[in-house]
């Protein structure tokens, strides 16, 4: 039961640094504007998305089958508690792989979170450049629901 908790967070991390390096081709895309390059890219994205689900159901069917016998695993167990109960002969390969695993999910956020950014930055791009094309202009004042008040000229029809 052990190794099949080990294979699968070898499994997890496998896929978050799979993740990470499409983030990273994802970022380059994203700065090159590069939209139609951008389409596989997400596409590869979801099935790394899948990838990652599938594993991360085998780690928590492997951490149930283990929790019968740790005693004291509950909920909230930490990795730690589960080290302790391991063997002692797989607690050194299980610290590797829970460190790997959990630089390779930090690091796979954080490149996410720079491509949110740089998606946000575009779509403001693309907003101020329809604007500029349709005359548009924003009043000095705010509408009822607290956003600004845009007003357009019909220059420029939005629903092309």
């Amino acid at each position: 039961m052990w190794q099949n908790l080990i294979q699968a967070l070898n499994e997890l991390s496998d896929a978050y640094e799979a993740l990470l390096a499409i983030a990273k081709r994802k970022r380059a895309t994203l700065v090159a504007v590069d939209l139609k390059g951008l389409e596989p890219i997400v596409e590869e994205e979801k099935q790394q998305l899948e990838r990652i689900r599938v594993a991360e159901k085998r780690r928590q069917d492997a951490l149930l089958a283990l929790s019968e016998e740790i005693p004291s695993s509950h909920a909230a167990t930490t990795m730690t508690e589960v080290e302790a109960a391991c063997p002692a002969e797989l607690r050194a390969s299980l610290r590797k792989i829970h460190v790997r695993l959990n630089k390779a999910v930090r690091d796979a956020q954080e490149a996410g979170e720079a491509n949110e950014f740089l998606i946000r930055q575009a779509l403001g791009a693309v907003e101020y450049h329809l604007n500029r094309l349709s005359n548009s202009s924003i009043d000095p004042t705010y509408g009822q629901a607290g956003t600004e008040s845009v007003s357009r000229e019909k220059k420029y029809d939005f629903k092309a």
